[in-house]
């Protein structure tokens, strides 16, 4: 199986959860965009317990992503998007939903961009987005938990 292949698979994994019982990166259910999506406005706007802000992290990966994107096709390209995910909270449901969407699409833009050729950097380039989004996937959902076990801010 080709790298390329590989990280379709895998990231296909970190979206969505595995196609069986286990994956290499989670257990079903256990998909970012899934997870992002239980999140309540609330729960998205605020950090739980030692965490950092769940809103902050999804617009940073989402960033990450489109990033990737474009340096896959371009090694100079920049970030288009001027929003900076240190101090961005969604101003309501409607803006976070706007923001999930924006998510899966680079998510998808990704998995779409591993079936053109890439050269040696762009494959490094593109296993560290999907490791990266994997590793965001597991911090979103070990504070998805955190909220689920506590009351709601």
């Amino acid at each position: 199986m080709a790298l390329p292949e590989l990280l379709r698979d895998a990231l296909r994994e970190v979206l969505y959860g595995p196609d069986g019982l286990r994956g290499l990166f989670s257990g079903p259910g256990d998909g970012l965009l899934h997870t992002v999506h239980a999140f309540t406005l609330a729960q998205a706007r605020t950090a739980p317990p030692g965490l950092p802000v769940p809103a902050r992290q999804v617009l940073a990966l989402r960033h990450t992503l489109e990033l990737t994107v474009a340096r896959l096709s371009d090694p100079a390209a920049l970030l288009t998007d001027p929003t900076e995910p240190a101090g961005w909270t969604p101003a309501d449901a409607g803006a976070w939903r706007a923001e999930l969407m924006q998510l899966a699409r680079a998510g998808q833009a990704l998995y779409d961009a591993l079936y053109s050729p890439l050269t040696p950097e762009g494959q490094r380039e593109a296993a560290g987005a999907v490791l990266h989004a994997a590793r965001e996937a597991a911090a979103l959902r070990a504070s998805l938990l955190v909220w689920q076990a506590q009351p709601s801010p």
